[in-house]
């Protein structure tokens, strides 16, 4: 690879963007739970609750995390079992979540642009094999992969290029709905604005409130806030949680829409997602996942798998043939593209 400050390639700069883009998400992760996990021993300790053990306090984390009904249905439970002296549990797990959202909002927005590189990048790889659609574009592959990026001008002539190959691709064969492309747009230049110019040798420009540096500031060394902080927190929240335990929700009360379906060949097996008409929820997306991976391990070997999730407004049904363990980045992928980016 060429060393920094002398450029690098087209197919050079999709392996850096890959690599980043997986130690990205990791790193965003972490920081995010870190948080979580402070400001939840801080809420309880508004109850009196001292010496959380760390097994106990991370199972609550990895409930608040995942959000969604199914994050406030497993709070309830977690919190049931550790006995707490809060009479309330419903309002405890949704002050939680309405607490760390400030926090969670910054890992669904990396999950959302992460998912928006990987996407771009393993399509050009798996257009680089289909030879037909490579026939037919006005732009030739080879010009992209072998493209010399030496500044920020080539960079972003070089990632402009790259993106209106791969809408060609993905809106032709409805790999990707056409209502994400504009904000994987936005993502894959703001990512590659912002980890490729260091790479190369210069400063990044554009926009840096879309950088994850950016966003990752407040939850770096964060320190666990205090009851009146924890108050405020809640009360100016941009997201205020309502849920109500599964059991107790009124078929009337649910926001629904009408599902729609979409299937894909995953060689010779066929994996259908149904979800709402507007958009997939993102909270939904990773107990989603935890639940495929989960059967997987299960019953690695079963003929079709259903799953079946929702939370206050949003439904997924997903149904794999002989699912593999091969197909999970397929899975996050198209459910991330099918998400809603509100």
């Amino acid at each position: 690879m060429s060393t920094k400050g002398t450029g690098v390639t087209g197919i050079e700069a999709l392996s850096i963007l890959e690599l980043d883009a997986s130690s990205e998400l990791k790193k965003t992760r972490q920081l995010v739970e870190e948080a979580v996990a402070a400001d939840i021993r801080a809420y309880l300790g508004c109850f009196g609750v001292k010496n959380l053990p760390p097994q106990n306090l991370s199972s609550l984390v990895t409930a608040a995390v995942a959000g969604g009904q199914w994050g406030f249905n497993s709070l309830i439970t977690r919190l049931e079992s550790l006995d707490m002296n809060i009479k309330n549990l419903n309002k405890a797990a949704n002050e939680i979540l309405t607490l760390i959202y400030r926090h969670t909002s910054i890992l669904n927005y990396a999950r959302i642009r992460i998912t928006s590189v990987q996407s771009i990048v393993k399509n050009l790889r798996f257009i680089k094999l289909n030879k037909s659609f490579n026939k037919d574009n006005k732009i030739d592959l080879s010009e992209i992969f072998d493209f010399e990026i030496r500044d920020r001008s080539s960079m972003m002539i070089w990632a402009e290029m790259a993106e209106r190959y791969y809408q060609d691709f993905v809106v032709s064969t409805g790999r990707v709905s056409t209502r994400s492309i504009s904000t994987y747009s936005k993502l894959w230049k703001s990512f590659v604005e912002e980890k490729l110019a260091l790479k190369i040798g210069f400063k990044p420009g554009g926009s840096k409130e879309d950088f994850i540096t950016e966003r990752l500031k407040p939850v770096i060394n964060y320190k666990s806030p205090t009851m009146s902080q924890i108050e405020r927190f809640i009360l100016v929240s941009e997201k205020k949680y309502t849920f109500e335990s599964q059991t107790k929700v009124s078929s009337k009360n649910r926001i629904t829409s009408s599902l729609v379906t979409y299937k894909k060949d995953l060689g010779g097996r066929t994996l259908q997602i149904s979800y709402n008409r507007d958009g997939i929820d993102p909270e939904l997306i990773q107990p989603v996942m935890n639940s495929i991976k989960g059967q997987l391990i299960i019953d690695p070997k079963q003929d079709k798998m259903l799953i079946d999730m929702s939370s206050e407004n949003s439904q997924i049904i997903i149904e794999i043939e002989k699912p593999k363990k091969d197909d999970l980045d397929t899975i996050r992928l198209q459910l991330g593209a099918l998400a809603t980016t509100a």
